[in-house]
């Protein structure tokens, strides 16, 4: 199943209840467009990490960014955008929580790692239909054993 299967559910999980959309920049613009807000934007994966243990277990490791958006007004300054900055870094706190204890049919998928950073920036004015809200990058473990 693609990891971005795993997100959209836990995105699902989150309160207020955002919509889910995935794509590059281009493909969220125009989905953007009929788009309920607010809304997790996906791009696609920066980077995936593989780590061996000597277990035969595997970690592994995908690099995301997620943008968790509310739709703004035109004209709006940044002073009057920040209600949605907190907004959605509220949404972004809640997202990495229930990544770390999603679980799957096989048990839990991502582990979290105590420490771990994970870079969180508010965006202004984005994409045509004007939004606003937080841009998150973060590495998730998704845990992965050999069948016996």
């Amino acid at each position: 199943m693609p990891i971005r299967n795993q997100i959209a559910a836990i995105v699902q999980q989150l309160h207020p209840g955002p919509n889910f959309l995935y794509g590059d920049q281009g493909e969220l613009n125009t989905l953007a467009d009929d788009a309920g807000f607010p809304c997790v934007f996906m791009y696609p994966l920066q980077n995936i990490g593989i780590n061996t243990s000597v277990n035969g277990s595997v970690d592994n490791n995908f690099t995301i960014y997620l943008e968790f958006l509310y739709r703004t007004d035109f004209g709006q300054y940044t002073a009057d955008n920040e209600t949605y900055v907190a907004q959605a870094l509220q949404l972004a706190n809640q997202f990495l929580v229930k990544a770390g204890t999603y679980r799957d049919s096989q048990g839990r998928y991502f582990r979290v790692k105590p420490g771990e950073k994970a870079k969180c920036l508010p965006v202004y004015n984005k994409y045509d239909v004007n939004s606003t809200g937080v841009g998150l990058t973060v590495t998730l473990a998704a845990m992965y054993s050999p069948a016996v």
